[in-house]
């Protein structure tokens, strides 16, 4: 995958991680590797995405400006530029030969405006701007204050802007601390460096036996992956690594004076879904489950399994969005207003190309085939629902124009045939699908102002 990064810089300090990351710039993917085919990808570093999630309305990209914090080599600026048309692109990293590669390939992609500066976390604010758009992924767990460093980014973060980041998860990287220990201890006693601590690490690791708890918890699983030199530096030999809950997690918020959106993999971290029978809880939790903040609720998850390696969150300033509230609780005149947009990883010619041969031939439509994130649930158009859905694929369409255009057309259609429909039950059909692909920000509905 990558030539290995020398594992002898010190993570606690700004010069040891400009100096670990000078000498290998991460990730390490040819610039030619793009994310034009990756849905998913784009669909998480779309600024339409978290802005929904937090506004239940749709943005534009063009003209917004984005800020890529700890960019690295540009793999993730490169997925922002892609992902947001028009958008400008600002990277900032410690690493002076990172920046360097992270500005050849965005060059190399067409994305020649895109600026990189070589600026720590911590002094973000020299960059003199605000952005509506921050990614700060796989960084503030390096730092020596990960809540300094979000505070610092919150100082940049436009009003109504979004800031996107991260931090490892203590309770799923537990094992990982552990070995890490472990081969520091090796490594110091037998004087093990360089690429020899890569050899230690992979040799130990394949020997131990196979009920060893490190080998069965975070050996085995990673499949291949464990035989890369980079993947052993970044989970085996990162020196520096520290895990975080959710608890400590809204502390770092509340320090920063920013409010949690929601995770970016929202469905797999809803409590309820634990459950055999989601719908039916034990009485004496469903009542305290219905009391509890989103921070309970959370730890609640990672207590009972909890098993993200990242606690991955958006985050904006307090007070200033617009409460979530499912399509089900919508009332009749807020439909009846509404507005409905496809996301735009979705709005593409080739899937649209796709979806009418698919109904040319009456058959169901697997919609993950083309974006399975964020991960949650089946998305399958019937054939039936697909064709009162075709007209999105045109532009945004009023929801209530959307559902009677199609009720009448299934009606007209069925009764020129001898059958029979219930038009009410057709208007319910297809306002629930809506409301399904809404809780996956699929279908993006708007509220009237």
């Amino acid at each position: 995958m990558s030539t290995a990064p020398a594992m002898n810089a010190k993570f606690d300090s700004e010069a040891g991680i400009r100096a670990y990351y000078d000498q290998a710039p991460y990730p390490n993917y040819p610039l030619e590797t793009t994310h034009a085919d990756n849905a998913d990808a784009l669909y998480l570093h779309n600024l339409v995405t978290p802005y929904y999630l937090r506004n239940q309305r749709v943005i534009a990209s063009a003209g917004k400006r984005i800020l890529d914090a700890g960019c690295g080599s540009g793999f993730t600026s490169l997925a922002l530029a892609q992902a947001n048309p028009g958008a400008r692109i600002v990277g900032i990293d410690l690493s002076e030969r990172s920046l360097a590669v992270a500005r050849e390939r965005l060059a190399f992609h067409g994305f020649k405006s895109a600026e990189f500066h070589a600026l720590p976390i911590e002094r973000v604010g020299e960059l003199g701007e605000d952005f509506d758009l921050i990614n700060c992924d796989e960084v503030l767990y390096l730092l020596p204050d990960p809540g300094v460093g979000l505070a610092a980014l919150a100082g940049v973060l436009a009003p109504d802007g979004i800031l996107r980041a991260n931090l490892h998860d203590r309770h799923q990287r537990a094992p990982l601390f552990r070995a890490q220990q472990a081969f520091a201890l090796l490594n110091a006693v037998g004087k093990v460096e360089g690429e020899a601590r890569y050899a230690l690490v992979s040799d130990v690791m394949e020997s131990l036996g196979d009920r060893v708890f490190l080998k069965q918890s975070c050996w085995g699983y990673a499949g291949e992956e464990h035989r890369y030199a980079e993947w052993i530096a970044m989970n085996y030999l990162l020196e520096g690594d520290k895990g975080f809950t959710i608890p400590e997690l809204f502390a770092m918020l509340r320090q920063a004076n920013l409010e949690f959106v929601c995770m970016l993999q929202w469905p797999e971290w809803e409590l309820v879904n634990l459950f055999k029978e989601p719908t039916l809880l034990p009485p004496q939790f469903a009542q305290i489950y219905r009391s509890a903040s989103p921070e309970v609720r959370l730890h609640l998850y990672e207590l009972f399994h909890g098993n993200h390696r990242l606690i991955d969150f958006w985050c904006a300033h307090p007070g200033r969005g617009r409460p979530y509230q499912p399509l089900a609780r919508w009332s009749a005149p807020e439909l009846a207003a509404a507005r409905v947009h496809l996301h735009p990883q979705l709005c593409t010619e080739q899937l649209k190309a796709d979806l009418r041969a698919s109904l040319a031939q009456n058959n169901d439509f697997q919609m993950n085939r083309y974006l399975r994130a964020p991960r949650g649930g089946e998305f399958t158009l019937d054939s039936l629902i697909a064709r009162g859905l075709l007209p999105l694929w045109e532009g945004p369409q009023p929801l209530e124009t959307l559902i009677e255009n199609w009720v009448a057309a299934v009606c007209t259609e069925t009764e020129a045939t001898g059958g029979a429909v219930d038009p009410e039950r057709l208007r319910g059909d297809l306002l629930n699908f809506v409301a399904y692909g809404e809780r996956f920000a699929y279908f993006l509905v708007e509220r009237a102002a």
